[in-house]
């Protein structure tokens, strides 16, 4: 039988001993009711651990967004020329392209790829905010980046860039936003576009993400 105040030698005479005991003795001692006490206790603080980090602010991709407008640009379809302004230009890694080698968007064709939106406490704002927009998986998806890109670059109108990996955009619901609170983001403030991160249902390094979240994108490069 364990002892919690037994000096380590002690300790290992009582393995030692035990060592030359027969498999009975051993068996006994195994079945001793403390000792299975003990085990039960750590079995069951191992497995509260576990469900404890499983369900700690983590929420399923899907159900962190309402779909708005279901898309109608897939993947593998044909990106046509921009009729109004465009806004952004992706470049780097991809296998398709509408421009001297790289995509051209405006809003319009980008909202086609499909809108969703969700609420979130912004972390500059410091208040709720609804924003409206296109998921960065799905952008890419239709991109067709390679599989060989490990990093994703945003560049804003004022050359502000932030490198984020590409990992990122598959394990959350990361918005390409257009909308804030049903309001299209402009040039002059924020716009025309800015990634959003869903800061109310997953735990994120609140100082990482402040980096990441960047307003008047302007330009994306897959490499």
């Amino acid at each position: 039988m364990l002892h919690p105040r037994k000096t380590c030698s002690q300790l290992t005479r009582d393995v030692d001993r035990s060592s030359k005991e027969g498999p009975d003795r051993v068996a006994e001692r195994l079945q001793s009711p403390l000792l299975i006490r003990r085990f039960s206790v750590i079995v069951l603080s191992l497995l509260c651990l576990l469900l404890w980090t499983g369900c700690a602010k983590s929420t399923e991709f899907a159900k962190v967004y309402t779909i708005v407008k279901e898309g109608t640009l897939q993947p593998g379809a044909t990106i046509p020329q921009p009729e109004d302004d465009p806004i952004l230009t992706v470049s780097g890694k991809i296998s398709t392209t509408n421009a001297d080698g790289a995509i051209l968007m405006d809003r319009p064709t980008i909202e086609s790829v499909g809108l969703v939106e969700y609420h979130v406490q912004d972390p500059f704002a410091n208040h709720d905010v609804l924003y409206r927009g296109v998921l960065m998986r799905d952008l890419l998806k239709l991109w067709q980046k390679d599989n060989t890109v490990k990093t994703v670059r945003l560049i804003a109108l004022n050359d502000y860039q932030i490198d984020i990996p590409i990992e990122d955009f598959s394990t959350y619901p990361i918005l390409f936003a257009l909308q804030a609170d049903g309001v299209y983001m402009e040039p002059d403030y924020q716009g025309p576009a800015m990634l959003v991160y869903p800061l109310d249902n997953y735990d994120f390094d609140l100082i990482t993400i402040k980096r990441r979240w960047i307003w008047q994108i302007k330009k994306i490069e897959l490499e």
